[in-house]
């Protein structure tokens, strides 16, 4: 089901079947497809029939054997490598975040600064591709207090914490004020089946909610999603383009 941005508060669900899908056989590249949740996103793609170029700086690290997965050597927040990657692609996904050593400044982290190179490689390219970031889950929040408030762990001014938190904002922040086609798929706090340290649970429903305008909870209040489907939302968006120049979260 392909939702109107207007509808999208409603709740509907998508069920990930292929027959549904509004674009299949895509070239779909990936940045971030040696991480956990960037991998998954390669293997959903995969499993689906697109054409996915996995991308890393070190591409020695991207072991997938498939057809259709090409491993290729490249930085997200290079602008002259982003374009020569992604020119001729369908869609990019942006699964990456982090911080320079010692570095502590929000726009300088992994996640804003590919942000800033997408949008400015992309902008009057012929038929770029449509830009899908993996963001941060307070970034649901109105204002940098209530996200500095509402963090999942302690965050202070000045810190990796802090520039990983507003990192996610700056990013959001740049793609809202660019002219390019792109969404940010902002996943709920609780990314079940998912650590820092990698996949513990690939198991899914098959199933979410998607909102524009806040948090989705069950009737409980949790606001919860499993990775695999996140993974799956990710490839959906990719498929349906219901959300272009938009942010949206998914849950149960």
């Amino acid at each position: 089901m392909n939702l109107r941005p207007f509808l999208a508060p409603l709740i509907v669900a998508f069920l990930g079947c292929a027959a549904a899908h509004a674009q299949d056989n895509q070239t779909i590249v990936v940045y971030g497809a040696s991480g956990s949740i960037g991998g998954l996103i390669v293997d959903e793609a995969l499993e689906r029939g697109h054409a996915v170029i996995g991308v890393s700086r070190s591409p020695d690290r991207l072991t997938v054997e498939h057809a259709n997965f090409t491993p290729m050597q490249g930085d997200v927040t290079d602008i002259e490598s982003f374009t020569a990657v992604t020119s001729g692609a369908d869609g990019v996904v942006i699964s990456v975040q982090g911080t320079p050593e010692g570095d502590f400044a929000p726009e300088n982290s992994t996640h804003a600064l590919a942000a800033g190179t997408a949008a400015e490689a992309l902008v009057g390219m012929e038929n770029a591709p449509y830009v899908l970031q993996i963001g941060g889950a307070t970034t649901m929040l109105p204002t940098v207090e209530d996200m500095l408030a509402n963090a999942p762990f302690p965050v202070s001014e000045g810190t990796e914490p802090y520039a990983m938190l507003i990192g996610h904002k700056v990013a959001l922040d740049t793609y809202q004020a660019s002219d390019i086609d792109w969404t940010v798929l902002t996943p709920p706090f609780n990314i079940m089946g998912w650590t820092f340290n990698g996949i513990t649970d690939t198991q899914r429903r098959g199933e979410y909610r998607t909102s524009t305008t806040g948090f989705v909870t069950d009737a409980e209040g949790n606001m919860s999603i499993y990775v695999a489907d996140l993974a799956a939302a990710a490839i959906d968006e990719l498929e349906n383009r219901a959300f272009v120049r938009q942010r949206f979260t998914i849950g149960y």
